[in-house]
């Protein structure tokens, strides 16, 4: 039963507690794939704990629980007195940068900017099969050279009949190359990740073996919410994955160098690009093609861009040079947006006492825009950029310039001057919401935004709109903010003066109930355990 597990959890906390302890919290979490873990073991006073480990009770959990998803939260509050209580759930969890998420449908997430983009303009292939035939051929012989030894062969390639069979659709460079030879056998060839033989080139281009890209969830989705871009302007789609990704090379740790059969307005198809573990906003550009690449670990080793380690081959592969795509302008410098470039794709403007906004328009690339402790603004020149992600942090909002922007998704509100939000029914592609920090003329009115997937707000907030219009239809995850901090009393006062930051987990429970109604996910544990260890009686 669950609740024995959280009881052996509650005694092992009170085993490890410090002396004179009053009251433990653990915000723990387990995974389908046997994995746990916590973002914090704290006890009351503040002085800390053992070293406890329960990550046997954390995944025994995880399997009575039997969540249909892959993430469960488990937070258990432990008293010295010899009580515990624990809340279990997939759906509310802890939210990023404070707060609580609460997930009512975890397959509906916002359309990933690819799903609007054109296909290339240039649709040739920039690789040469020849060219790289050859190129391969002096990387072999450089390599040889350099090493001093003729020892390294690479695995033959498959019969004519089965290579057919399986490089269908490659780009022509790559194919030609696996005429030749079947991969690398694991020898790091490329950028020292190894190169895929067909069959594993295949296998691993299977839906179900993108391992890298499932699990896509709302707590990652908030944490990353912008699909940044690198290389040529739109040359790569922006999204977190794409079945015209064709990984081809590994760098054994969850990252892959992979052909691009779907490239971007500026792209071209047969381009190299890198995804993975650690790219989650969004692929990076590589080279044209894996002609291109080839040419360039030849150019290096024949230039002497290499190092030789344990008697390994380092290569020093140039990189193209990247202008930075993020700016910030402070003060004056906002009255001219200093520093503005095409290129530019991230802005904040900060502390002004002045900003003018028109030598943003036309900007193609510039999806993120951030405005703090500015007085007002002007935000008309918007309409004519592709911003996606809005912060205004301003005196005075007035969003009616904005009605109707083609592009804009998310949105964040924050002022103390009531907001009219009638302006953003007619923006299309708006799924996103934080008003939490910002006062709203009426709520209601977020009843009518028929695409909207995520709201933020505070727990009055909340509660104002459900009773002006109810729960909004569609929403598929739900934010319960930060209230702005009480001042708390001392550890040693008595017991009833303690105040947790809200909202606190018995508050976010109670919200997740009125959200969701009877279809709430949320399994809330109260009992007693055996005391021991240093717990005061």
């Amino acid at each position: 039963m669950i609740d024995d597990v959280l009881r052996s959890m509650a005694e092992k906390i009170s085993a490890a507690a410090p002396p004179k302890w009053r009251r433990a919290e653990l915000r723990g979490f387990a995974t389908s794939g046997g994995g746990s873990g916590h973002s914090g073991l704290t006890y009351e006073p503040g002085a800390g704990g053992g070293d406890v480990d329960l990550h046997a009770e954390l995944s025994a959990v995880h399997t009575l629980a039997a969540p249909a998803g892959d993430h469960l939260t488990v937070e258990l509050v432990v008293e010295a007195k010899g009580r515990f209580e624990a809340v279990v759930s997939e759906s509310l969890e802890r939210a990023p940068g404070g707060g609580f998420l609460y997930v009512l449908d975890r397959h509906a997430l916002p359309a990933e900017p690819a799903t609007f983009q054109q296909g290339p303009a240039e649709a040739t292939q920039a690789g040469d099969p020849r060219e790289a035939v050859a190129l391969l051929g002096a990387y072999l012989r450089e390599r040889d050279r350099i090493l001093g030894r003729d020892t390294y062969a690479p695995p033959p390639a498959l019969p004519e009949a089965r290579r057919a069979e399986l490089a269908v659709g490659l780009p022509d460079d790559l194919s030609a190359l696996y005429a030749h030879i079947d991969g690398d056998g694991g020898e790091g060839l490329l950028e020292r990740h190894p190169w895929f033989g067909l069959e594993l080139l295949v296998n691993q281009s299977r839906p179900e073996n993108r391992w890298w890209a499932a699990g896509r969830a709302w707590r990652h989705h908030l944490l990353s919410p912008l699909i940044t871009s690198t290389g040529p302007r739109l040359a790569v789609r922006r999204a977190s994955d794409h079945p015209g990704w064709i990984p081809f090379a590994t760098s054994t740790g969850g990252d892959f160098l992979a052909v691009d059969l779907a490239p971007g307005p500026g792209g071209r198809p047969g381009q190299v690009i890198r995804l993975g573990t650690h790219h989650d906003d969004g692929p990076i550009y590589v080279a044209d093609s894996v002609t291109a690449l080839l040419r360039r670990h030849v150019a290096a080793l024949r230039a002497g861009g290499y190092r030789i380690e344990h008697g390994e081959l380092w290569i020093d592969v140039e990189q193209p040079a990247e202008e930075p795509r993020t700016l910030t302008v402070t003060g004056p410098d906002a009255a001219t947006m200093r520093g503005m470039r095409p290129g530019i794709e991230k802005l904040s403007v900060l502390n002004a006492p002045l900003a003018d906004f028109r030598p943003l328009r036309g900007t193609p690339t510039l999806w993120q825009i951030t405005v703090e402790n500015v007085p007002g603004a002007d935000l008309a020149p918007l309409r004519e950029t592709p911003v996606e992600l809005l912060d205004l942090a301003m005196d005075t909002i007035n969003l009616w310039p904005l009605a109707g922007h083609a592009a804009l998704r998310l949105l964040t509100l924050r002022t103390e001057n009531p907001v009219d939000l009638g302006p953003l029914l007619s923006c299309p592609r708006l799924y996103g919401l934080d008003l939490s920090q910002a006062a709203v003329a009426d709520l209601g009115l977020l009843s009518e935004l028929k695409n909207l997937l995520y709201l933020r707000l505070r727990r009055a907030q909340w509660e104002e709109l459900w009773e002006r219009s109810g729960h909004p239809a569609g929403l598929a995850a739900a934010g319960l903010a930060d209230e702005p901090r009480r001042e708390r009393a001392w550890w040693w006062s008595v017991d009833r003066s303690y105040h947790a930051q809200e909202p606190s987990l018995g508050t976010a429970v109670k919200w997740a109930a009125d959200l969701a109604g009877k279809s709430a996910d949320v399994r809330t544990v109260t009992g007693r355990f055996a005391r021991g260890g240093s717990a005061s009686r």
